[in-house]
């Protein structure tokens, strides 16, 4: 019998090594491969963002940047709370994996009995059955309760850059028609203090690009808007092949 024992102990710790191994593993998500997070609270409602919304493709890159950049917590998963958390994602891939991010939890045992309480700043994030401890104070916030104020819909400073951006485009010559992905109105400056007239600068990526295949180009356009004389093009330069974080931070994905 007692050898029995030894066995399954010995077992026991092969197991849980390799189970501790696998959680010590830090995730790595692509946001490409994300189809939609499903946030849920116990109490205060549930939102579903999905991959194919234009505006809240960059709210899941922002979370799965949290996830990318977290680090791993030293305190043992299994320390948590054993009933429904109050909130947790749904992260479901487009290969069919789910993987799922609660609350983290300390618990300690006194006179027999386990008190648990919430751990700040600390999150569980399980996939194909690993649990991995997460240290991430924005994740954190954000499955409390931040995802709850994302606004619904493109923010209206956005919709307002759109809407000046296909005004100005339709003076560009049709040699760069193709400059239509990510417009943004980088700097808008009055001539001489008059609040009719303005100098603007804008800027767009080009949508030829968007598979990944290669890198964006970048439109500078640089403009007068007056009412005596309209639009008038000043300047016009193309950005080759600019970087992968200045696209991201183009189309509002990265800071």
């Amino acid at each position: 019998m007692k050898k029995l024992v030894i066995i399954y102990m010995v077992f026991a710790g092969l197991f849980s090594s390799i189970q501790l191994a696998k959680a010590s593993v830090q995730p790595k998500l692509k946001t490409e491969d994300v189809s939609s997070i499903q946030a849920n609270r116990i109490y205060g409602g549930a939102r579903l963002f999905k991959e194919s919304d234009g505006y809240e493709e960059v709210i899941i890159s922002k979370v799965v940047k949290w996830i990318n950049t977290s680090n791993p917590s030293e305190v043992p998963t299994e320390f948590e709370l054993n009933k429904t958390p109050v909130s947790n994602l749904k992260i479901r891939m487009k290969n069919g994996d789910i993987a799922v991010i609660e609350p983290a939890y300390n618990c300690i045992f006194e006179n027999q009995k386990k008190t648990c309480t919430i751990a700040d700043g600390e999150v569980i994030y399980t996939q194909n059955n690993i649990r991995v401890r997460l240290k991430s104070l924005e994740l954190y916030d954000w499955l409390l309760v931040g995802w709850k104020y994302e606004s619904i819909g493109v923010p209206k400073e956005e919709l307002l850059e759109e809407t000046l951006y296909t005004r100005y485009f339709t003076y560009l010559d049709k040699t760069y028609s193709d400059f239509i992905m990510c417009p943004k109105i980088d700097k808008i400056e009055r001539i001489n203090g008059d609040t009719r007239r303005h100098i603007v600068h804008a800027s767009a990526l080009n949508y030829g690009a968007h598979h990944g295949d290669v890198p964006y180009d970048r439109i500078h356009i640089t403009l007068t808007d007056t009412p005596e004389n309209g639009v008038e093009i000043n300047k016009v330069t193309i950005e080759k092949g600019i970087s992968g974080k200045e696209s991201r931070i183009q189309c509002r994905r990265e800071n």
